[in-house]
């Protein structure tokens, strides 16, 4: 018994090892449940394994002479099988798994695989991680269709730069800003190139389609500049097709250098580390020198350049990056971490004092009641008392027969502008409410919460509308959503975009903070943004938001226990919800 435990905790071990190895390596992951793909983890080329031993022992496991596939990458001590179907992998994993195999000399571990590298994709030892090159990627035929789908001697093109023609199709690629506008879609994508998509999806190039497309033109002697593709637009995966010549691509990190050469109908994987972390560029130059190894023979080899026409294939990412080349990252670098320390500071400079600042032209751009705010102030009981925290200008202080409506808000100018309308406010922070617990029948914060900056905060401004509700009172919330487009449909916010997108800048709020400044009426790239406000006088005052994606605010009103949710919606570029307190619950 102790022996077979021993056993199982080597395989185990084995197993973990060799999947961190080829998520690493190939970006390939492991399953936990039987697929049609295997990793045999610790035998390959590397290891001296031969292609025909590898059948004999296959032929031996799998008697109905099931069909398979073995890739063996080169340089590398593991290699691959791909079965008829995950039964017939099983069959082999359940037999071989953990068990010497007296052909091969060896105790074989296995790993079941959600994909394998195609069998002309070549693997170099010293390759950053996530990189992948597979030759003979497209047929010649198919490579003739590409290079006639542009013609490049047409006077509208789509830029031409100073080193190279370019063509973008889906979104146009911005060369100053490294980035896209994702409300201006261009030219569609051709149907000559949809039958790439099946490709991709057969060679495991990402689990997306690509929707923004650059051709360039590359003539002997022209190049790219090194450059890392910026995090945040677009998502892990960058493919580039090469056709009509090869060049060598050089890859730079720190002090690492090395140089990938890109033959014609070749597809470069760009993901991960190789994606995130190195520069990639091409040498203007019209003669490619680099070594190349043959068994253990290293020989220089000369290339000449012709004309090289690449697809850059990516897909435009819709929030913040995630990766973790937090040195490398846009997102990172602009949006750093907001300590609760700080966060006091922050919201007294950039939205207490600002609101101060301009109370009076706020009060003249805000009259109309949002219908659905409207809506469930006509639903409350006669006889109720309604609080509105923060109540900005008052425009829902409106007397309302059999209603006793008060408001709260922490802005000086727009508390006088209340008081100059008759109605009951006084000033509070939405933090700590003078109120007695369950001393509410409604309460409303309509565009308050977004500019808390801690999720602690946010949360606790939640908490503090509720206990002051009483048993079954109910709330609304409204906050700014991320999602400015929805059903393809524009919020009212965007439609009154006056152009393009412009570039983003980030502005020093602290030493150690900065964040983001906001386009206005544009869509967010960013959860924690800094929104301008022009005053007629052509001053301009900078407030803090944080603006909530729908899996964040979900979250976060159904992490409260102290309630029910009635609903939660989305309202013209607003998350909302209406939260009933439970009636067994009483918050002292």
């Amino acid at each position: 018994m102790e022996k077979n435990t021993s056993k199982s905790r080597k395989c185990n071990l084995k197993q973990r090892k060799a999947s961190e190895r080829l998520a690493r390596d190939l970006n390939i992951k492991s399953c936990e449940n039987p697929t049609e793909y295997i990793a045999i983890c610790n035998a390959g080329l590397v290891t001296e394994l031969k292609y025909e031993s590898l059948e004999l022992v296959i032929n031996k496991i799998s008697t109905n002479n099931s069909n398979y596939k073995i890739v063996m990458p080169r340089g590398k001590s593991y290699c691959f099988i791909k079965f008829e179907d995950s039964s017939a992998a099983k069959n082999f994993y359940d037999k071989l798994n953990g068990e010497f195999e007296e052909n091969l000399k060896t105790t074989l571990y296995l790993i079941f695989c959600e994909s394998i590298p195609d069998d002309n994709e070549l693997v170099g030892d010293q390759l950053p991680g996530g990189l992948r090159l597979i030759e003979e990627f497209i047929s010649r035929e198919q490579e003739d269709r590409l290079l006639q789908l542009v013609d490049w001697d047409e006077h509208e093109l789509n830029s031409e730069l100073k080193h190279r023609k370019v063509k973008h199709f889906g979104y146009e690629f911005c060369y100053k800003t490294n980035r896209v506008d994702p409300n201006s879609p261009i030219e569609p994508i051709p149907a000559d190139l949809e039958f790439l998509y099946g490709l991709f999806e057969e060679h495991s190039c990402g689990r997306y389609k690509y929707d923004q497309i650059t051709i360039n033109r590359y003539l002997p002697g022209q190049g790219i500049p090194p450059h890392i593709d910026t995090h945040s637009p677009f998502e892990d995966t960058i493919l580039s097709l090469s056709c009509g010549s090869a060049c060598v691509m050089d890859f730079k990190h720190e002090d690492k250098k090395i140089q990938v050469h890109l033959p014609a109908r070749s597809l470069l994987i760009m993901s991960g580390e190789s994606r995130y972390a190195w520069t990639h560029g091409v040498c203007p130059r019209h003669h490619d020198v680099f070594e190349q190894k043959q068994g253990d023979k290293v020989t220089t080899t000369t290339l000449e350049r012709g004309t090289r026409i690449s697809f850059t294939f990516r897909k435009i990412r819709t929030g913040d990056c995630s990766c973790n080349y937090n040195d490398y990252c846009d997102s990172k670098k602009s949006k750093r971490e907001i300590h609760q320390s700080k966060a006091p500071l922050l919201e007294s400079s950039y939205v207490h004092q600002v609101y101060d600042e301009i109370s009076s032209h706020f009060d003249e751009t805000r009259h109309k009641q949002w219908p659905n705010v409207a809506k469930f102030i006509d639903s409350i009981d006669p006889g109720s008392i309604l609080l509105d925290v923060g109540c900005g200008n008052g425009k829902y202080l409106t007397p309302k027969t059999g209603l006793l409506k008060i408001g709260c808000d922490r802005s000086n100018g727009l508390l006088n502008i209340c008081r100059s309308k008759s109605y009951q406010v006084f000033q509070s922070d939405c933090l700590k409410l003078p109120f007695r617990s369950n001393s509410c029948d409604a309460a409303i914060s309509i565009a308050v919460i977004h500019h808390l900056s801690t999720a602690e905060r946010r949360r606790d401004a939640f908490l503090e509308l509720i206990r002051i509700l009483r048993p079954i009172g109910r709330c609304l919330i409204y906050v700014w959503a991320k999602e400015q487009r929805r059903n393809k449909q524009d919020s009212a916010y965007l439609k009154l975009n006056p152009g393009k997108i412009k570039e983003h800048k980030n502005v020093q709020l602290f030493e150690d903070l900065e964040l983001p400044v906001h386009d206005n009426r544009t869509n967010f790239s960013h959860n924690d943004v800094m929104v301008p406000w022009k005053t007629k006088s052509g001053n301009e005052f900078l407030r803090y938001y944080h603006v909530f994606d729908e899996t964040e605010f979900r979250g976060l009103c159904l992490s409260l226990q102290e309630v029910s949710v009635v609903d939660i919606y989305y309202d013209q570029g607003n998350w909302c919800c209406i939260l009933e307190k439970k009636s067994s619950l009483v918050l002292s």
